[in-house]
């Protein structure tokens, strides 16, 4: 029973994340959570990601903003990186999951007010804002290698329209998650365990590739922003619920 909820939570988390580009690993990890502890959880959920990005990247090749990705949000987030490994190894996460699910809840609920108040008009982050949002979300993924909800929200804002942001982001957690990897691997963090968890979940990540894929052409603009949001908000519930 506990393997067949899990591999329902993951079908839902990448079925989600297929639709928005961003979102899976998080909701995977929250609820996985109340399953089995998170340190069993991270690595599997890492490496099926990775796999879930690489796909998406293959099918959306053609609408990456290399620029944006390049020269904006990947310096400061792989300098975010290996500081959340740091705190990772060396700290419990459980405070800096309180704190960051308080704020992300806040971000999410004002953004949502704010989607519905100007029919969908965003304007872009203030540069330095934007600097803190890229740099902590590095950090945040090092921490937790859930998708950096504040990566996604300056993204969000810098990116509005579906198709790009859908292509950009996973080009990012290809590359953060594939550091992730190479992390784990040199310090002997990943066992067989960890493995044959992984390649447990595969099929569900299948299926969640297959759902997300019929869901994604169905679902417009307007409704797609909202969504993100709504997942950025389930992000930060699910960081207060289980801090």
């Amino acid at each position: 029973m506990k393997t067949a909820l899990l591999l329902l939570i993951v079908v839902f988390a990448k079925a989600a994340e297929m639709v928005t580009g961003f979102g899976g690993s998080v909701i995977a990890l929250s609820l996985g959570s109340t399953l089995m502890p998170i340190k069993e959880l991270v690595v599997a959920v890492v490496i099926v990601s990775l796999l879930l990005s690489l796909w998406m990247v293959f099918r959306n090749y053609q609408n990456i903003q290399w620029r944006i990705l390049l020269l904006r949000i990947l310096p400061l987030t792989a300098l975010g990186l290996p500081i959340g490994r740091w705190i990772f190894s060396h700290y419990g996460a459980g405070q800096l999951k309180l704190i960051m699910g308080a704020f992300i809840t806040f971000i999410a609920t004002l953004e949502l007010i704010n989607l519905y108040r100007t029919h969908g008009r965003t304007r872009t982050l203030p540069w330095p804002l934007s600097m803190a949002f890229l740099l902590a979300g590095g950090v945040v993924h090092g921490i937790f290698g859930t998708g950096g909800p504040l990566i996604v929200y300056y993204a969000c804002r810098q990116i509005p329209d579906k198709a790009p942001f859908r292509a950009t982001i996973p080009v990012l957690w290809v590359i953060l998650n594939a550091a992730l990897i190479a992390s784990y691997a040199a310090t002997k963090s990943i066992t067989p365990a960890d493995l044959r968890l992984a390649g447990l979940l595969l099929p569900a990540l299948v299926v969640g590739i297959i759902i997300g894929e019929i869901l994604h052409p169905r679902v417009n603009e307007f409704a797609f922003r909202v969504a993100v949001q709504v997942v950025l908000l389930i992000t930060g519930i699910a960081f207060l619920v289980h801090g």
